[in-house]
């Protein structure tokens, strides 16, 4: 009795290593796919999909909801230093990336123009900064939102490394 006692003993403690072992396959496994997906989705990469992905959530709506009913709601370059609703964080983050809704892949507040007036078109934000983008002839985009970053410096005046690149078409 003491012998089948002692074996169901060895075969739990097989299974409870068997299970200690899987588990830290698995925790490797994630933490390599994470790391390689950071790696994947760098600054521009993660840009860009956090771009393509707040450009199908956002609104003017939604926009004119967080700068408050005080501000003016001209057509103008603004950026998104508000914070947005964690249900949208949720619906656009992806936890691998380094771009978030409130900000780009390098850290920075995004840039945005609205259609407030709900005429379909914006500003183009190349003529908008100061010196606006050497080129830039299109005035208006047909567009509702236009959402960009100011790319790795920071500075939206320098088109080289605003992402997207270009808007007129």
């Amino acid at each position: 009795m003491s012998t089948r006692t002692d074996r169901q003993k060895l075969w739990s403690f097989r299974r409870g290593m068997i299970v200690v072992i899987v588990a830290v396959l698995v925790y490797w496994f994630v933490a390599y796919v994470g790391q390689k997906r950071s790696i994947e989705y760098g600054p521009w990469k993660g840009t860009d999909f956090m771009m393509g992905s707040m450009r199908e959530f956002l609104t003017p709506e939604y926009v004119a909801s967080k700068i408050g009913a005080a501000s003016p709601r001209d057509e103008v370059l603004m950026r998104t230093d508000w914070q947005f609703d964690e249900a949208l964080v949720k619906k656009i983050g992806m936890p691998w990336n380094p771009a978030t809704p409130n900000k780009d892949g390098w850290g920075s507040l995004w840039y945005i123009v609205c259609d407030f007036n709900n005429d379909g078109k914006v500003p183009n934000p190349e003529l908008m900064t100061v010196p606006p983008k050497p080129g830039a002839t299109q005035k208006e985009l047909s567009a509702r939102i236009v959402i960009f970053s100011a790319g790795k410096d920071g500075d939206p005046a320098t088109w080289e490394d605003n992402q997207p690149p270009g808007f007129a078409q």
